[in-house]
């Protein structure tokens, strides 16, 4: 464990009685509302990054429109540094950034977007774009 992994770990402790996770000492989750948000560690180097993720549904098949409008969102400052893309068949929503100077507002701050913005976004994009 180093000092990057030790905060995440702390941070979640600190999150009182949330469904919470701890994978290993590079993986975590936590559950926010209807969100699972899942925190990985590249590594345990000094040069690693962090990533925050959510799942926000399965996306087995690809929806042109669907992939239009997301790509569309991808760098706007509505998304706030958010960006959606594809991973194991899954629409998800991610955040990554090197750990060098990464303190507890700032990990707290890219948690809650993720799932604020995940849980924003789920539900709107199955219903709009009829994702079965």
């Amino acid at each position: 464990m180093n000092k990057y992994s030790a905060l995440i770990s702390d941070f979640l402790h600190n999150c009182g009685d949330a469904d919470k996770g701890f994978v290993n000492d590079t993986e975590w989750w936590i559950v926010n509302g209807s969100v699972k948000v899942q925190i990985f560690l590249t590594s345990l180097e000094e040069d690693a990054e962090l990533i925050v993720a959510a799942n926000l549904f399965r996306y087995a098949r690809s929806n042109p429109e669907l992939n239009e409008y997301v790509l569309k969102l991808n760098g706007t400052f509505k998304l706030k540094g958010v960006s959606f893309g594809i991973r194991n068949k899954h629409l998800v929503l991610n955040f990554v950034r090197p750990v060098l100077g990464l303190d507890p507002e700032e990990l707290e701050w890219m948690i809650a977007c993720i799932a604020i913005i995940a849980d924003e976004y789920d539900d709107y994009l199955l219903n709009e774009f009829s994702i079965a």
